[in-house]
């Protein structure tokens, strides 16, 4: 027997399974199973050795083998997450099952990106934090080998980046809160995940408020929720994700950008563990886990009396900060192969490697945009390629100076935004000149979306709808 977890398939289609197993392949440490029907799948699921199981709806007979299934599996494995797959969304399936407590609902075509994404946070815990497979005098696991190895965003050899591992280890089985900070694609709405499937809520949901998102009005209504009438609009009553996400854990990130009217209700929450949704005198209980996350400093913001210091120290319990990719060069290998056996399954390219040539580009590059960067430059890479193995020349042209260093902002800029092809129209000449103004003023303001909006001339919500136009929006 393998000793890999196992990602359990309920399947009977042929290039559905062909695409799942994949995206196991792209994970590493995971293996597949398949079988054709519940009977087949509860015989699986007794087994410590499975992590997640992911139903395929349309193979079933009928919605009621579904939910047989998910019976079977809450009465078995309290805490087995699960994903279902369809040929057709149905909305009154998806909302009855995500309220059953599955993890997402997926339909065709499929988002091969998304579902790495699942399969890869749903199975961090499996993966990382493996039982001895010894009984007798188990040996003390040290910081790489209890977490971290298997995930290559927070792998490295580097003892600074292991110690911080530990911590995170040890403080994910507690219920303190948790603040987190760090560059724009350095990885802190993914650490957040991973603090939550290690810990005793990971059964429940993991939900993420973007404080810098929407309006003042509308971000209060997405975390306390709003009755009926509370505002123009508001035609019926709303649940917020405080109480949407239970005893599950609550990330709330860009917590900076929060308006001092909206962070005084939040300390409320913090410190008495009570709320009331917009336009409500009716308290509720907060029952979560709370873990902030900004791109700057709180600290320095608490000092400039644009944070509250309560709230700020209610928050800082446990801090954890992740460095920038520039600091964590070592890992720039292995995040880059994982990257390419991603994008290859999505693509359908068959690139499977990097020359050394340009693998040490990617190491000398300052890396402003993080990992996030590095994923497209990969993905563009791939794209370009001619053969099985990424090279120098697939790379943009600021990597093809050895040893060379641009300024930051140029290096983001031609990173996503290149120079126009000739003939190009004038819309995408007007899109690349928006672009390029957009990048310079989050670089100059530290990838502070708020500041870089005043600047630019724009309300928050405009940028926002702005960078998920030009792609700039994907967590990591």
């Amino acid at each position: 027997m393998s000793p890999n977890p196992t990602a359990l398939l309920v399947s009977t289609d042929a290039s559905l399974i062909e695409a799942v197993l994949g995206v196991i392949g792209s994970i590493g440490n995971l293996e597949l199973t398949v079988v054709s029907g519940v009977d087949e799948a509860y015989s699986e699921i007794v087994r410590d050795q499975v992590a997640l199981v992911v139903v395929h709806q349309d193979c079933l007979e009928d919605f009621d083998k579904v939910t047989q299934l998910l019976r079977l599996i809450a009465e078995n494995r309290r805490s087995l997450p699960t994903l279902i797959l369809s040929n057709r969304h149905r909305a009154e399936h998806a909302l009855a099952l995500l309220r059953s407590g599955v993890a997402d609902y997926l339909s065709r075509p499929l988002d091969l990106s998304r579902l790495t994404y699942l399969i890869d946070v749903l199975t961090v815990r499996a993966r990382l934090v493996r039982p001895t497979l010894v009984p007798e005098a188990p040996p003390e696991p040290g910081p790489v080998e209890s977490l971290g190895e298997g995930d290559p965003f927070f792998y490295q050899p580097a003892s600074s980046m292991n110690r911080m591992m530990e911590q995170v280890r040890r403080v994910a089985s507690q219920d303190t809160t948790i603040l987190l900070g760090g560059e724009t694609g350095t990885g802190k709405t993914r650490l957040a995940r991973l603090i939550h499937e290690l810990s005793p809520r990971r059964a429940s949901p993991f939900l993420v408020v973007n404080c810098g998102a929407l309006s003042t009005t509308l971000i209060e209504s997405e975390m306390f929720g709003h009755v009926k009438g509370a505002f123009t609009g508001a035609d019926r009553d709303h649940t917020g994700k405080f109480a949407e996400v239970g005893r599950g854990t609550l990330l709330l990130d860009e917590i900076d950008a929060l308006l001092p009217s909206l962070q005084a209700k939040l300390l409320r929450a913090v410190e008495e563990r009570v709320f009331e949704p917009v336009g409500s005198n009716k308290s509720s209980t907060v029952q979560a886990r709370l873990i902030a996350a900004s791109n700057r400093s709180l600290a320095k913001e608490a000092a400039a009396s644009r944070f509250r210091p309560d709230l700020y120290y209610r928050l800082n319990v446990i801090n954890f900060t992740l460095p920038p990719l520039r600091d964590r060069r070592d890992m720039i290998p292995h995040l880059a192969r994982n990257f390419i056996a991603e994008v290859t399954v999505r693509s359908g390219r068959e690139v499977d490697g990097i020359s050394a040539e340009a693998l040490r580009a990617l190491q000398a590059y300052d890396w402003p945009g993080n990992i996030r960067e590095l994923r497209n430059i990969i993905e563009r890479a791939i794209v370009l390629s001619v053969g099985r193995e990424i090279q120098l020349d697939d790379l943009p042209e600021q990597f093809h100076r050895s040893g060379a260093s641009v300024a930051p902002c140029a290096e983001f800029r031609s990173t996503i935004c290149p120079s126009p092809a000739p003939g190009a129209t004038l819309a995408r000449s007007k899109d690349d000149a928006e672009l390029v103004c957009i990048t310079d003023a989050l670089h100059r303001h530290q990838n502070n979306r708020l500041r870089a909006a005043a600047e630019l001339g724009i309300s928050r919500v405009t940028l926002y709808k702005k960078l998920h136009k030009y792609g700039l929006m994907g967590s990591v």
